[in-house]
């Protein structure tokens, strides 16, 4: 399938909100396609925080209700943000791979950069970034297993002339003022916001919501970017269509 056909379905938490339904336990769940230039299409489903009535959603009804639109959207992957995820008490998955390049394509500027949590995906690392390489002055990974990063570092070495350097820390001090990114993979790190640079991007891969108001409050001159975060405005603001659908058990139907 061309890049540019490529459908991603997407299943975003929708606070406070109520499921819409008819009779006999079927739901309405608003469908939204969404352009992202190169990497294809987004199926936006907006899910409510609540079954209808303001109840708490069983377990079971809710996955039905999901399952029911992932069988029905003809896509080639899925994702739930993490609120989703623990409704229906899932373990929460890396974000695929199309929704990652529209997180990078928000980073203003990548001069100096530090990767957080990569051990266990350097060449996921080196194929998320390969577009930005010939702009990057120098590469920091932090980690207390510097042997996992060394074809990473002689790859960039070779390739581009950039160097790699390999810390336990985010130490202060670290890179330049409105040209720093810290590209965050690891779910649990505690954020060094003190060793932050003026006008630093944050991209945090997991959208973690603790880390968000964190920043919010502590460095309001940083950029957190997530997934949560930009791919929410998206839906409320720049989608191309809009459908509701019901789900029922024998999948969705379009409401005229």
């Amino acid at each position: 399938m061309d890049r540019e056909n490529r459908k991603l379905l997407y299943f975003s938490f929708e606070a406070g909100a109520c499921a819409r339904g008819h009779r006999f336990g079927r739901v309405k769940l608003p469908l939204m396609e969404i352009g992202i230039g190169e990497e294809g299409k987004l199926v936006g489903c907006l899910v409510p925080e609540y079954d209808r009535g303001k109840r708490a959603w069983e377990e079971k009804r809710l996955t039905d209700c999901l399952d029911a639109v992932i069988h029905a959207i003809p896509c080639e992957e899925y994702y739930l943000q993490p609120e989703v995820a623990g409704l229906v008490g899932v373990e929460e998955r890396f974000p695929p791979e199309a929704l990652l390049q529209c997180l990078l394509q928000q980073v203003p500027c990548m001069e100096y950069l530090y990767c957080i949590g990569w051990e266990e995906g350097t060449q996921r690392l080196r194929e998320l970034l390969e577009p930005y390489f010939p702009r990057i002055n120098h590469v920091s990974v932090v980690s207390d297993k510097p042997e996992e990063y060394e074809w990473f570092g002689e790859y960039l070495y070779m390739e581009y002339g950039t160097p790699l350097s390999c810390a336990p820390r985010l130490e202060a001090n670290l890179g330049r003022e409105g040209r720093t990114v810290i590209l965050d993979g690891k779910r649990d790190y505690n954020i060094p916001w003190q060793a932050f640079p003026k006008g630093a991007v944050y991209v945090d891969i997991w959208s973690v919501e603790g880390k968000r108001q964190l920043l919010e409050k502590r460095r309001q001159d940083a950029k957190y970017l997530s997934i949560v975060k930009f791919l929410d405005t998206t839906m409320k603001s720049g989608y191309n269509t809009r459908v509701n659908y019901t789900v029922c058990r024998k999948g969705l139907r379009r409401q005229s």
